[in-house]
């Protein structure tokens, strides 16, 4: 699953301290000799070894660090031993038992695991790692222990420092797959079932370890490329994330090709011409990062943990107690110009979600129309006189005997043009259709990042790698609201714009609320070359620009704090920053996109 980026895009530029801008190391090789002065300053000032734990994420590259660090402690005639931690894991035979429950129900999802990494680890074996650790002191210049959960709580004062390596669920993604190997793992397993695997196992583990440990770290290393580490001390790590919470911020969108895709996107956002498409990007709060620029110094940490720093100046305090914490709002950008139909397809109810994969919330969708080209629709909604047994009757047909059926027959379409919005509560069957471009504002919060996609029918069309995508009639059909036909879909779902302010340079509209989704969204005009202003009142904005060249949101306290953007790009206002500016820079009108929870 390679996911694509534009170079140009969600780089976020803060201010920051000479001072703390000083402490960050940069580069392996300086990272290395910096672990030879600890361990040189230890010896001279305490006479005795430094004990070092190098905790991390799955994917950090330890073949790459490790030998490095080696080479440089042997040079400066340091003694060194290396321990993995992976010899305290259980024998996979033992994890498989523990994570079958979670993985064997649904060959396609699975059950979100809420157990802790200890659930992984051998405990006889932790116990021969301390005792070879206080042996190797005795010899050694220095000891490092390495790997994901080194530093649990039960080792954690045994350290001189503590070191988290991390990295983002991209470079996991796209470095893994072809070596796919788990958390506690000793061998490859298919790709595929890796990322099932990560989503609703690995990655409960990893992040809730991880949450714990960074408060406990001493340094954060930004482990992306090896060669280019970039070493934080804690406090300049919160330091940074504090500052990047204070501005409007972007989340650096990831692009896929997928089967229906077409071309759009990557004319616009420069993606690389190697995609086969630009079917999908996509903003998920569980699987994207934040890149943070500081004069020359770039550093790409994942959103979580961004968010986990600092959760109320993001969210506010309402939405930080309504969502438990979570960031509730999830962007899809779908382009299939040129292409073909997403899946006829639905989305689930809070109580299926909780009940089969143990995800606390339902998930919710809405449709902006960015772009259409000649015959652009949207499917939402059933036909008034379609027979829910005959639709279930021809998809299963589908599924089993790849006999193609007539979906317009049973799904109500709609016509579309750019600024056409669409609410899409769960329980709603829906796709978008052919030759156009879609902003998606989601209602969702999942461990499983694609979100909970029930196919119903996909024109037995291939994937990419030439095999039928999968069909879920029971899921889908378990979660349909039947009721929700044409009619009621062009009166309750197709909602007319209607004006929330005027001022002089401008106006702002809400296109759509639905009692049961907890958020809205509006659009936001300004005349060329003008200014309106806005106020989060305690609660976050994303915003997009769907129309127009080029808008800066600045803060209202401190202008200063900015951010330019182009068109599509998307934006967080933090609930932190309360009134702020959007300053139309284009030679037309501007239209923002804004979502909210009510």
């Amino acid at each position: 699953m390679v996911v694509f980026y534009s170079i140009d895009e969600a780089l976020n530029r803060i201010r920051f301290p000479e001072e703390s801008k000083l402490t960050i190391i940069r580069g392996l090789e300086k990272f290395c000799g910096f672990i030879a002065f600890l361990a040189e300053t230890q010896i001279k000032t305490q006479n005795k070894p430094i004990t070092l734990c190098f905790d991390g994420y799955l994917g950090v590259k330890w073949n790459q660090i490790i030998p490095a660090l080696q080479e440089t402690l042997e040079k400066r005639n340091l003694n060194l031993s290396i321990i993995d931690f992976s010899i305290c894991y259980k024998p996979p035979s033992e994890i498989e038992s523990i994570i079958r429950p979670y993985l064997e129900k649904d060959p396609n999802f699975g059950f979100v695991f809420k157990g802790r990494i200890n659930n992984f680890l051998d405990f006889k074996n932790i116990e021969i790692l301390k005792e070879k650790i206080k042996i190797h002191r005795k010899n050694c210049s220095a000891v490092i222990c390495y790997g994901p959960g080194s530093s649990i709580p039960y080792l954690r004062k045994i350290y001189d420092k503590i070191f988290y390596f991390d990295i983002t669920r991209e470079r996991i993604f796209n470095d893994l797959e072809n070596n796919p190997v788990p958390l506690g793992w000793r061998e490859k397993i298919a790709f595929k079932e890796f990322v099932r695997r990560f989503y609703y196992v690995d990655s409960q583990v990893l992040d809730g370890h991880k949450k714990y440990i960074l408060n406990f770290m001493d340094y954060y290393v930004e482990s992306n490329n090896p060669s280019e580490l970039k070493i934080l001390p804690r406090k300049v790590y919160f330091e940074m994330l504090s500052k990047l919470a204070e501005y409007p911020f972007a989340i650096k969108p990831l692009y896929y090709p997928v089967t229906w895709g077409g071309n759009y996107l990557k004319r616009i956002k420069k993606l690389p011409e190697s995609m086969v498409n630009s079917g999908q990007g996509f903003i998920v709060p569980v699987d994207n990062s934040v890149r943070i620029t500081v004069d020359n110094i770039e550093l790409e940490i994942p959103f979580l943990n961004l968010l986990w720093a600092e959760p109320k100046k993001i969210l506010g305090d309402y939405v930080f107690r309504k969502f438990k914490g979570h960031f509730p709002i999830v962007y899809w950008y779908d382009d299939s110009i040129e292409g073909w139909h997403m899946a006829i397809q639905v989305h689930a109810n809070r109580t299926y979600m909780k009940k089969h994969f143990n995800e606390p919330f339902s998930q919710d969708e809405s449709y902006y129309i960015v772009f259409t080209g000649p015959g652009a629709k949207t499917y939402l909604g059933l036909k008034d006189d379609t027979n829910i047994e005959n639709l279930r009757r021809d998809a299963q047909k589908a599924e089993k005997e790849h006999i193609p059926f007539d979906h317009e027959k049973y799904i109500n379409s709609i016509p579309t043009k750019p600024g056409d919005y669409f609410l899409i509560p769960n329980g709603t069957v829906h796709a978008s259709g052919r030759n156009q471009v879609v902003l998606e504002i989601n209602g969702e919060i999942c461990s499983y990042g694609p979100g909970y996609t029930f196919h119903i029918y996909d024109y037995l069309k291939p994937d990419l790698d030439g095999t039928l995508r999968p069909i879920h009639i029971e899921h889908s059909f378990s979660v349909l609201k039947v009721s929700r036909r044409a009619k009621w879909v062009m009166k309750n779902l197709k909602q007319q714009p209607r004006l929330i302010r005027l001022t002089n340079n401008g106006a702002e509209y809400l296109l759509g609320s639905y009692k049961n989704m907890y958020y809205e969204v509006h659009r936001i005009e300004i005349e060329a070359s003008s200014h309106m202003d806005d106020d989060t009142k305690g609660k976050f904005h994303g915003l997009t620009l769907v129309d127009g060249e080029k808008v800066i949101v600045s803060s209202k306290k401190d202008p200063e704090k900015k951010y330019e953007l182009n068109f599509l790009d998307t934006i967080i206002v933090p609930a932190y920053i309360g009134e702020y500016e959007i300053i139309n820079l284009g030679s037309k009108t501007a239209k923002i996109v804004k979502a909210l929870v009510k």
